[in-house]
């Protein structure tokens, strides 16, 4: 797969590690990866880098040299605006030659406020966003949630909505699964994986589920695996869950090849905004996948028949019930995991979603009205000035 249209790259605050189980680095390195693959070169800055990116010179006047010859600066965002995020505006955007730059969310601001920082703290950061994105071209989103947070609470019109998706190559239900995994058929086994310190995971309820069909006579039908970070702040898990810590994201695919269900668990609150990737993995490896109410998950599970298996938050018993009455039925396991590999494949994978970014920045760079003087001006006088400025 090729670009009719090159385009250099600098995603200016990527820093990737390839065994990372998380899903920002993951989200990082497929960025990278299909879009080197559709001919674009990826600039990043020489710390952990993508084997497939090409290095920024760490020294000052080399950099604002290879700078300067970008097409894209590429923000990826969280909760806060990094400091590269400062360069949308004057002087660092005339200093770089006036790419066009694309910030890319992932949450809300408010997320801060699931890390300790105040409501202060937040409207501050949402001032600085409404600020800064005065000169964000165009907004990457990864929901439709978050794209109407974008649009009217900091400003920024321009937003394209890009869900994100899995590798079904990598993740597939055929891959070696790993032995510690009993497998039996009369046993349904049930994974859970992420960061538990991230306080948006109900991880009560997983609790709360598991000791309610421990006590059910029909209990050892169902087991619990957690896979992940942060996993010594779960306390008294009954003996039905299997706490197995954080693994290599190359490893997760065997992993998943030896579950049957996968579970989404969230709170309201910032979580809402979002566009989980194990939602994508599980279905890639053909999990059934079970979660509580969530803008994104409704949408999916609306795609794959199954609002059944989107239960109410905080209801342990309405949880038990679904996954007993999965149990009770394996071939509708196995018929829903089918649909769900089939929907990462024809949709809600990795070359979609990079695709489709960079469909939207090869139209702005090829000239709409709005954007011709702003590349015309990469030429422009004045240059001294801006470095002289810049911090």
């Amino acid at each position: 797969m090729r670009s009719d249209i090159y385009m250099r790259i600098a995603y200016a605050n990527a820093h990737y590690h390839q065994d990372r189980p998380t899903g920002g680095n993951a989200h990082i390195g497929q960025f990278i990866a299909n879009a080197v693959a559709w001919g674009h070169e990826v600039w990043t800055w020489p710390r952990d880098e993508h084997p497939a990116s090409r290095r920024v010179p760490t020294k000052r006047l080399a950099r604002v040299r290879a700078l300067r010859r970008m097409d894209v600066l590429y923000v990826r965002v969280q909760s806060e605006l990094p400091g590269v995020g400062r360069w949308a505006v004057f002087p660092h955007r005339y200093l770089y030659g006036l790419p066009i730059v694309v910030w890319e969310f992932n949450t809300v601001p408010e997320f801060a406020l699931l890390r300790g920082r105040s409501q202060a703290d937040v409207e501050r950061e949402i001032a600085r966003f409404r600020k800064y994105g005065q000169g964000c071209d165009l907004a990457i989103c990864v929901s439709n949630a978050l794209a109407e947070y974008v649009r009217e609470k900091l400003g920024i019109p321009r937003v394209l909505i890009v869900p994100n998706g899995s590798d079904p190559e990598l993740f597939r239900p055929d891959t070696p699964r790993v032995r510690r995994v009993r497998s039996d058929p009369g046993c349904l086994n049930v994974v859970w994986m992420g960061s538990a310190h991230i306080p948006w995971h109900d991880l009560d309820l997983l609790r709360e589920t598991a000791q309610l069909l421990w006590q059910n006579e029909r209990q050892s039908q169902i087991v619990f695996h957690v896979i992940g970070h942060g996993l010594e702040l779960i306390p008294d898990m009954p003996p039905n869950v299997h706490c197995h810590g954080a693994k290599r994201y190359q490893m997760l695919p065997r992993w998943l090849a030896a579950m049957d269900v996968g579970l989404l668990l969230y709170r309201s609150g910032p979580a809402d905004y979002g566009s989980p990737l194990k939602l994508f993995d599980y279905m890639a490896s053909g999990l059934t996948v079970v979660g509580t109410t969530q803008p994104q998950l409704r949408e999916v599970f609306e795609q794959l028949g199954q609002p059944d298996l989107l239960v109410p938050r905080d209801n342990p018993t309405a949880l038990a019930d679904v996954l007993l009455g999965l149990a009770a039925d394996r071939e509708r396991v196995r018929r829903q995991g089918a649909l769900g590999r089939q929907l990462v494949i024809d949709h809600y994978n990795w070359r979609r979603a990079v695709r489709d970014i960079l469909s939207e920045i090869e139209f702005i760079h090829g000239g709409t009205e709005a954007c011709r003087p702003r590349r015309a001006a990469r030429s422009a006088t004045g240059i001294s000035d801006a470095v002289s400025n810049a911090t």
